[in-house]
């Protein structure tokens, strides 16, 4: 083999590179456009972030300057406030892009396209990522100028958390998918409830001890309540808990692959009987 055939990169995985970034440009374009062209859809992605950041920042100045208690407990509830959007918001940003796909009939369309399986999951992971940094941005802002707290006080720990919080979101969000595509529209609301019924479990605004026994074992199984006692930990008592955050990534890793293979199966199982084609409103 010459050297000029080892330096030449192999046309077919050129071909195949390029393919795979057109396709993921054509899935980002899309939904680039529902939201650029309907500003219902952008002001709904600040509204609620930013309503929720109030409600407790306010809350946060109550226990502050009524109850007299540590500074502390006014930055751990903003901060969670903040955080617990992070994940929320990027798994309910990947479930409304499922089902705006839905809504439009168009998620049969969508698979019978050359977008392949592993390229969807990878474009609604960046998508996620997109719509919870300009979901949050709002409340980051007003958090600083209404009640002084800085989310960039956190220090370079806030990159590990941010990342650890959005992997959590997104293999929640498979599993909600997966749940729609197994049951249909029949089961949205259940996958609704289920995406708020994780928040009082992963303790974001409390320490884990207060919730009752059993519901404490099924809190420290999941990698958030880490993060966020790491949180809690970092603002209060000024101490970074690395092994929390190993234990979240661990998890994390774990449930990413055991979601995402549920996702697959779900979708194979969708395609088999015909439900990609006959999901609808």
């Amino acid at each position: 083999m010459t050297l000029h055939a080892i330096a030449t990169p192999h046309p077919e995985r050129y071909r195949s590179m390029t393919l795979f970034l057109r396709r993921l440009l054509a899935l980002l374009q899309r939904h680039v456009y529902l939201l650029t062209g309907s500003w219902p859809r952008l002001i709904e992605m600040l509204y609620w972030p930013t309503i929720n950041m109030m409600v407790w920042g306010f809350t946060s100045l109550y226990v502050l300057r009524v109850l007299n208690h540590a500074i502390a407990v006014s930055g751990i509830f903003v901060a969670g406030v903040i955080l617990t959007e992070v994940f929320f918001r990027s798994t309910v940003g990947m479930m409304l892009m499922f089902l705006e796909e839905v809504w439009s009939r168009n998620l049969g369309h969508l698979f019978a396209s050359p977008l392949k399986f592993s390229d969807y999951l990878i474009g609604i992971m960046g998508l996620s990522l997109l719509r919870t940094m300009i979901s949050i941005s709002l409340a980051v802002v007003v958090a600083n100028y209404l009640f002084d707290f800085s989310l960039f006080s956190l220090g370079r720990p806030l990159l590990g958390f941010l990342a650890l919080l959005l992997l959590s979101g997104w293999w929640y969000g498979f599993l909600m998918i997966a749940l729609l595509l197994r049951f249909g529209l029949a089961a949205e609301w259940t996958a609704w409830m289920l995406v708020w019924l994780i928040i009082p479990i992963i303790a974001p605004y409390y320490p884990v001890s207060v919730l009752p026994q059993w519901m404490q074992f099924v809190s420290w199984a999941l990698p958030q309540t880490y993060v966020f006692e790491c949180v809690k930990d970092l603002i209060g008592q000024h101490q970074l808990r690395t092994d929390y955050l190993i234990k979240a990534l661990a998890l994390n890793v774990v449930y990413f692959v055991a979601c995402a293979f549920i996702f697959y199966r779900a979708y194979q199982g969708a395609r088999r009987r015909g439900g990609l084609l006959q999901m609808g409103e």
